[in-house]
């Protein structure tokens, strides 16, 4: 299924560009989570919202991979 296949690669990207972004901060509410409360990702941190970082640091970070 190819939406699976783009969720799944969205994820990893979200999690690679989470490992790489030195502002990269977790959420404080468990009830936040998308992800597991351990996994390292763009959708676990207090700068991304609405699938779109704050700080306007994905892009440049995920270009770079």
């Amino acid at each position: 299924n190819r939406e699976e296949i783009k969720m799944r690669s969205s994820n990893e990207t979200y999690r690679e560009v989470a490992e790489r972004c030195s502002s990269y901060d977790v959420k404080d509410c468990p009830d936040c989570y998308s992800n597991s409360a351990n996994e390292v990702s763009c959708l676990n941190c207090s700068h991304f919202c609405n699938e779109h970082c704050t700080l306007d640091l994905y892009d440049r970070i995920a270009k770079n991979l």
